[in-house]
């Protein structure tokens, strides 16, 4: 008999033997020493095979694991769920290309393999934080899907009416917005976010969005390139905006603006956060999404994000790649953070904590996939003077002062994101450095 086996066997002895004199045995103790003693040996090694995807997450203390005495039998009794897991994972490499939709197509049907082998969210969540674990030894395609899996579980878990309106700033994207075979950089970003939200909403009538791309003023006419190709495709949900419009009727954000050369990213998201909520139609709760034109976040993840404003008080949800289950992918897969880059992003969230206290613990101002309750951008909104690609912060910290001194307003959710910069135009920097937020 293995020699571990052999040392709970004899635990269940003593277990029986002391009982009645032990003060501390939880209700279900009894229940775990009966299923110890029936348990074979074949079992036991069953069993061992499949509890590495029953860990919690990296920060869990190791001997602080605990297990449910369910989990424990159906895997004894031969739970092969995680073998099919590893089995439809097996011939993906370890990165992703955000040029090839056959990938994403696999990455989506690998989605609802996990959602289908996974109903719980208890065990679905402890996939995620396994998989996360053992990061790199995992392909990206395999973390996005666990991602995307728990997007849609939880989407399907808020129990209220949604409509989410995802804002989308375009500037020079007239190749990324392309297909491969038209550019070598092409992601086809417009016709993939609209398959990424008909896959997440599909099982949800009382969850509807809308998809709002506003041209920065592009120069090579990226909004009449996404213009054309919904009109093409007959997409009724998306529809295109144009920053220099805004400006011309002299909208109340774009005050102060005389040409979209005022303008660097931070404009635009502005004029598109104005414009969806005076054409809002619905008595809904009204959710506005901001995220970046690349394929970088797939915006199927937003269910990661609407359900953290479940959260009482909760106005805002940051995706964040750097926090402990969040996945940084680069083009050698799911390598995370340079050590150099991990050290700029530490100094960099001191000087914040010094200098901007009211974001908190907030640690990926940057990141280009944050959520926001329409009611406190109406409070903030026409505040901003921001209009770079550093707005962010102005804007958190805005709805930080706004909410005045509680805790919780700003959220985090962790992602899956992966680095798309052969395209990146928002920003010029010196050679060498790198183009992290």
């Amino acid at each position: 008999m293995d020699s571990y086996l052999k040392m709970m066997k004899h635990m269940a002895d003593l277990y029986r033997q002391y009982a009645k004199k032990m003060v501390d045995c939880e209700a279900d103790t009894a229940d775990f020493a009966a299923f110890i003693e029936d348990l074979s040996e074949p079992q036991f090694h069953k069993m061992m095979t499949g509890i590495p995807a029953l860990f919690g997450a990296v920060t869990d203390p190791l001997f602080l694991s605990t297990f449910s005495l369910k989990n424990l039998q159906q895997l004894s009794e031969g739970d092969d769920r995680w073998a099919k897991v590893l089995a439809a994972s097996r011939n993906m490499p370890l990165p992703m290309d955000l040029t090839n939709p056959d990938q994403e197509r696999q990455v989506f049907g690998t989605a609802d393999l996990l959602l289908s082998l996974y109903p719980l969210e208890d065990e679905l969540c402890r996939v995620d934080s396994h998989l996360v674990n053992e990061q790199r030894q995992h392909p990206v395609l395999l973390h996005l899907a666990s991602k995307l899996a728990l997007s849609k579980m939880f989407l399907n878990l808020i129990p209220s009416p949604l409509f989410i309106s995802f804002i989308v700033p375009m500037y020079k994207e007239n190749n990324r917005i392309r297909t491969l075979a038209e550019h070598p950089s092409g992601e086809d970003f417009l016709r993939r976010k609209v398959y990424q939200l008909k896959w997440l909403f599909d099982e949800n009538g009382d969850k509807t969005w809308e998809l709002v791309f506003v041209d920065d003023g592009c120069p090579e006419n990226s909004g009449d390139i996404a213009e054309e190709i919904i009109r093409q495709e007959g997409y009724k949900q998306a529809r295109v905006l144009h920053l220099a419009d805004g400006i011309a009727q002299g909208v109340p954000v774009t005050k102060g603006m005389l040409s979209t050369d005022d303008s660097q990213k931070g404009g635009a998201i502005q004029y598109g956060m104005w414009s969806v909520l005076q054409n809002r139609q619905t008595e809904d709760g009204h959710v506005i999404v901001l995220t970046d034109s690349d394929l970088s976040t797939n915006i199927a993840q937003a269910g990661l994000l609407l359900r953290g404003l479940e959260e009482p008080n909760r106005v805002c949800v940051i995706g964040t790649r750097y926090s402990a289950d969040g996945v940084y992918c680069t083009p050698e897969g799911a390598a995370g953070l340079t050590r150099y880059d991990r050290m700029m992003l530490v100094f960099r969230h001191f000087i914040r904590s010094k200098l901007l206290p009211q974001l908190g613990e907030i640690i990926d101002t940057q990141c280009g996939f944050k959520a926001f309750k329409s009611e406190v951008l109406e409070k903030v909104l026409h505040q901003m003077t921001d209009r770079r690609f550093s707005f962010d912060m102005e804007l958190l910290l805005l709805i930080a002062l706004h909410c005045g001194q509680g805790d919780h307003f700003l959220g985090e959710a962790p992602i899956v994101w992966i680095e798309s910069n052969e395209e990146s135009n928002f920003y010029t920097l010196p050679a060498g450095e790198s183009n992290r937020q």
